[in-house]
């Protein structure tokens, strides 16, 4: 949040709100205001979900003090993206919501990939389509033509930092609309959060490699059982051999090995998510009108 402020908070007012009750922390809303509107520090551009922070087992009084602080701060309207149904979001703060009277709206914000990992990958190849599997393994085949590979996922600050400048460079390569994307303040984006998310211990990133050629990079995030794929991109000299696909393969075998449950390929549409075992995840976008709300 913090890596996304300094790039892009210019116009908003950070509320960041601790709620307590009785002294006793019940969780926290990382809110961004502007002209009474609050939504979550970030955008949709670069965060895939949204949710509070939340003491487990307090959410029902979370969402109460989440309401009355917002009237004391006079807040008027709540808007809620990329919201995962299971989010305490949408588990408890719209059911209070709904409760309390306000008036609020749901709209559909897309869609997420997420895979089940079995405990090996020869059992995850299986549960994919034949047609599938027949295609990895032709991919497999023509890039081993080219000698030997490897799938590297360095745990050391020396390797991670610098390894950021070739990712973002195969980012840029792999598709226009990604040359695009990496703006100089999005760079600088991209670089905070790997500081950060590698000081915290959650930062993976992976490269492919033939005869000691990089040739493809993924960047992930882990966190308790589950990987989550942030974004990657390849050596365009190599696009042809579907190494940007192949990386993404190995990235699956690695989290299988480290023992994961869940692989999960973040919110949109494209295709190989759901290619790759992927099962659909609906996000949903609540806007909440506070207007007649009282502490």
């Amino acid at each position: 949040m913090s890596a996304w402020w300094r790039q892009f908070g210019v116009g908003y007012e950070p509320v960041i709100l601790t709620l307590r009750e009785g002294g006793e922390m019940l969780g926290v809303a990382p809110l961004k205001c502007r002209e009474g509107v609050a939504s979550f520090i970030g955008d949709t551009s670069v965060c895939d979900y949204f949710d509070f922070i939340v003491v487990p087992g307090r959410e029902q009084a979370f969402s109460e003090a989440l309401f009355n602080e917002c009237a004391v701060r006079g807040i008027v309207q709540l808007d809620l993206e990329a919201l995962r149904l299971d989010s305490v979001a949408a588990r408890y703060v719209l059911p209070c919501a709904r409760n309390r009277g306000l008036d609020f709206t749901l709209s559909d914000d897309g869609v997420s990939y997420a895979a089940a990992l079995p405990t090996s990958f020869d059992d995850y190849l299986a549960g994919l389509s034949h047609q599938q599997r027949r295609e990895i393994l032709r991919k497999q085949r023509r890039l081993s033509a080219l000698g030997n590979s490897n799938f590297r996922v360095p745990g050391d600050w020396e390797t991670n930092i610098p390894g950021m400048e070739t990712f973002l460079a195969f980012m840029a390569e792999s598709r226009r609309d990604k040359a695009d994307f990496l703006t100089d303040n999005m760079r600088s984006y991209f670089n905070g959060i790997a500081v950060a998310m590698l000081s915290y211990g959650l930062l993976r990133l992976g490269f492919l490699d033939v005869e000691a050629k990089t040739v493809a990079g993924v960047l992930m995030f882990e966190y308790n059982d589950t990987v989550y794929l942030y974004n990657s991109g390849y050596n365009a000299s190599f696009a042809d051999l579907g190494v940007g696909l192949l990386s993404k393969l190995a990235a699956i075998d690695w989290a299988i090995g480290q023992k994961k449950a869940v692989f999960d390929f973040l919110k949109g549409p494209e295709i190989y998510k759901e290619r790759l075992g992927g099962k659909q995840v609906k996000l949903v976008t609540c806007r909440l009108s506070l207007g007649q709300i009282h502490a």
